[in-house]
């Protein structure tokens, strides 16, 4: 009664606290908890062994001191899931979400495989400090570009690029209000190569709807089909030229 129900009666007490709890007081409480149980242990010891003596019965001090040390083990054990509960109640996990892009001197750097992730990204930076996007990406998703191409004109940003933008990332270019290429900077264009299962996808069409989304930013019929002509294992680097005759480039 003393050992077994008495450590019952103290798990129930530990149920009954809603942690988290102040330090000094839960440190109180595990102190507490181990004396009584330091209590408990050392008096059911010297209660058995004075009823073994006057019985002479070894197997059932055995069998007691068992139950002792599965009483000590457990007390511990409960102990440390008290203080996990305790400090996990303290400092709970929150969700941070998708980490913004970089920002400096009012332009987002967008850079990296065009995903759905990045799309993310791009959705939780804050934009009211935010006139251009910076984009340097070897290209990725289209339907994740267009994406971003719709928040793109949406916000009204401008897009530059310093350094690559192809594939994909050239319609995240396109939806800018200012196209800006730098000395360095180079515009890749190709044709798609679409893969979705179960669902099948005519990428003809899918080309179809971004050369007109290209003619509806101002750039000339034949430059868009050109942008398309090219297979997709190869890419088409047109000059600064040949993207300021075409409309590519917007001051």
């Amino acid at each position: 009664m003393v050992l077994i129900g008495g450590r019952w009666v103290v798990v129930q007490l530990w149920q009954s606290i809603s942690l988290p709890v102040s330090p000094p007081l839960f440190a109180w409480l595990v102190l507490g908890d181990m004396v009584l149980a330091l209590w408990q242990l050392v008096g059911a010891w010297r209660s058995l062994s004075r009823w073994v003596d006057s019985r002479a019965r070894g197997e059932m001090l055995l069998a007691g001191r068992v139950a002792m040390v599965v009483t000590a083990v457990v007390s511990v054990t409960h102990a440390l899931d008290q203080a996990a509960r305790e400090t996990a109640a303290l400092a709970p996990v929150s969700f941070v979400g998708p980490r913004p892009l970089e920002v400096r001197n009012r332009v987002a750097y967008l850079t990296g495989d065009i995903s759905y992730d990045l799309l993310a990204r791009f959705e939780a930076t804050p934009m009211k400090d935010v006139s251009m996007l910076d984009l340097d990406s070897a290209g990725g998703q289209v339907f994740a570009a267009r994406a971003m191409a719709k928040r793109v004109m949406a916000w009204g940003l401008d897009t530059q690029v310093t350094k690559r933008c192809y594939s994909a990332c050239t319609l995240i270019f396109m939806a800018g209000s200012r196209r800006d290429l730098g000395p360095e900077g180079e515009l890749g264009f190709h044709g798609y190569l679409l893969q979705a299962q179960p669902l099948p996808i005519d990428v003809g069409q899918e080309e179809a709807i971004d050369r007109a989304f290209l003619r509806d930013q101002g750039v000339t019929a034949s430059f868009a089909t050109q942008a398309f002509a090219t297979p997709h294992r190869d890419i088409w680097r047109p000059d600064r030229q040949v993207l300021i005759a075409a409309g590519v480039l917007r001051d």
